[in-house]
């Protein structure tokens, strides 16, 4: 079953390497790798060259002359190449194991429905690039089982954690909202809202922690987390998510069913409420941090409502 590797890449030279290697030890060899840097300054160009001249899988899309489009928009560019069945995300800093494409394209054949948006994601190890180690088993912390368990997610599920199929990778293709922060986050969003979300229990790859990250490391220390839990200034909804979310329901409430879009009415309504208010729109809506309704109400009672 053909799959099509989606990379963005951008002055990571310094990993690259391994990572490719990773992909061309993987078992499920039916794959394209489509790249595109984003105008990167170090040698990430002439690593991409050597590798595509000795594997024909690889592609380098787009030329000396492209335009400069930031992670997230580089990696939605990129869906546009994709004419699998099947489309993963990968990012230019981790390993995969080598049966991480096999155990998703078969979760998805055995549980993906073709007529919908379908998307699956795994779960990975934490490995310290300063310490050469695995320093977190496991970095899926959080599972949607519907959009009202993942509307107060503050962002998407890792992108290099997901393979999702033909009719996801259209819409995100076709994606019609103004403003995005990630490409995870609308591809999630699109699944959550359109069709079916499923979390495969494995830990597929080594999930590399550095200080270049686009996004924050994960942080599993006690001393930090409470920190962070009892800080006056912490906020249940990121400005950028919550804007994310406002544009695409803009852009497609005509095409959601009447309980959708009531969620995404009530979601909108909850910086504007008080304490009380805010507690009664959970409860009435049943929304949760991934099915955790206490951590929400936790939040919600400690934290400013919104960044």
């Amino acid at each position: 079953m053909p799959v099509d590797i989606l990379m963005a890449t951008y002055n990571g030279g310094k990993y690259l390497r391994n990572q490719l290697l990773s992909l061309q030890q993987q078992t499920h060899e039916d794959w394209i790798l489509w790249v595109r840097d984003d105008g990167s300054t170090d040698d990430t160009m002439v690593i991409l060259l050597e590798f595509a001249k000795s594997d024909s899988r690889i592609k380098i899309v787009e030329g000396a002359n492209r335009q400069r489009l930031g992670p997230g928009r580089n990696f939605m560019r990129l869906t546009k190449y994709s004419t699998a069945d099947y489309v993963v995300f990968c990012d230019q800093d981790d390993i995969w194991f080598e049966k991480k494409l096999e155990f998703l394209v078969d979760f998805a054949e055995k549980n993906f429905d073709g007529a919908i948006p379908c998307l699956v994601y795994c779960d990975a190890h934490g490995y310290s690039d300063a310490d050469g180690i695995i320093t977190i088993d496991g970095v899926s912390q959080y599972h949607a089982n519907s959009l009202r368990e993942f509307l107060f997610f503050n962002g998407g599920y890792q992108g290099c954690s997901m393979l999702f199929n033909r009719r996801l990778c259209i819409m995100a293709a076709e994606y019609r909202a103004n403003y995005y922060f990630l490409h995870d986050d609308v591809v999630a969003l699109l699944a959550h809202s359109f069709g079916d979300v499923y979390f495969l229990p494995k830990k597929l790859m080594l999930y590399r922690q550095h200080e270049s990250k686009v996004t924050e490391n994960i942080n599993v220390d006690l001393r930090s987390y409470l920190r962070r839990i009892f800080n006056r200034e912490s906020y249940v909804l990121s400005a950028k998510h919550y804007k994310e979310k406002d544009s695409f329901y803009i852009s497609y409430k005509d095409d959601l069913n009447d309980d959708t879009r009531q969620l995404f009415e009530a979601y909108f309504a909850f910086p504007e409420k008080t304490l009380l208010g805010r507690i009664l729109l959970i409860l009435c809506n049943r929304f949760s941090i991934g099915g955790s309704k206490s951590k929400l109400l936790f939040k919600t009672i400690l934290w400013r409502a919104i960044e």
